[in-house]
């Protein structure tokens, strides 16, 4: 059976140190939409001009009380670059860099949730319940759940054993990360609790919902890439594995995104 990526890998590696690469360079042109606020955000314009300056406020309240401003995004610029630059190893997994690119996001984000919880402490938290689902449904933990379950699957081909085996816990972090942002409880700062708490609650779900397509990801990519070189015996293996894959990057990435360009619900 032809294997084009064990025939080839200095172009699959080529290619993805490009991408990790220009996902650096990106850090570096807007910062906070890989380590801030912003990037949760697409309604500004919905707003009259009083109620966007509210949110403003809010936002740069919430940032100054997170500590993770734009310097983040462009450490995050760095380390892409750097793992990059991995690339050029032959002995490190190819899905390795890429792999550990999410994590660094996934854990800037998880950082900032963990400072923001410090800084409110003592402050205002609301007496309302809600659910780590609304932020996290059922069908993105299953999302998670099957890509790890698939890169366990493709551990059984010793060629991709090691990427696999990195892969798969990669997700299993990135998808605790998530679970983490899922369930963290409502906390305000008390300056304008109507504003802070609509901006916490879009946080937490576009964060969430970010992590869990972050965790699929690597999935996907490491499949796309060893499915057309698996042994003949694993054929049909190969071809469900895919499917699944292919199924939940989509859902996650859609999930992620399309929360993004709903109104903001303010109490």
């Amino acid at each position: 059976m032809i294997t084009p990526h064990h025939h080839h890998p200095e172009l699959i590696r080529l290619a993805m140190g490009l991408a990790i690469a220009a996902c650096g360079v990106a850090a570096f042109r807007w910062p906070r939409c890989f380590a801030g606020i912003a990037g949760t955000f697409t309604c500004w314009n919905q707003l009259d001009l009083t109620d966007r300056e509210r949110l403003d406020r809010a936002v740069t309240a919430r940032e100054r009380a997170e500590g993770v401003n734009s310097a983040y995004g462009r450490y995050l610029g760095v380390a892409a670059i750097a793992l990059a630059s991995l690339e050029a190893v032959p002995g490190i997994p190819y899905v390795l860099p890429y792999a550990l690119f999410c994590l660094a996001i996934s854990a800037v984000t998880l950082r900032a949730y963990l400072q923001f919880h410090r800084a409110t402490e003592q402050r205002v938290a609301p007496l309302v319940r809600r659910s780590p689902l609304t932020a996290l449904p059922p069908v993105l933990i299953a999302c998670i759940v099957a890509s790890v379950v698939v890169a366990a699957l493709l551990a059984a081909d010793p060629h991709d054993r090691v990427s696999a085996i990195v892969v798969a816990g990669s997700t299993l972090v990135l998808g605790y990360i998530a679970a983490r942002i899922a369930a963290a409880p409502a906390l305000l700062l008390g300056d304008d609790p109507q504003y802070e708490y609509a901006l916490d609650e879009r946080l937490r779900m576009g964060r969430a919902r970010n992590v869990a397509a972050l965790a699929c990801a690597p999935v996907f990519l490491l499949a796309a890439i060893a499915e057309p070189g698996l042994p003949e015996r694993f054929g049909t293996l190969g071809t469900v594995a895919m499917a699944i894959v292919v199924a939940a990057f989509v859902v996650s990435l859609a999930g992620s995104i399309l929360p993004l360009f709903g109104r903001l619900r303010v109490a």
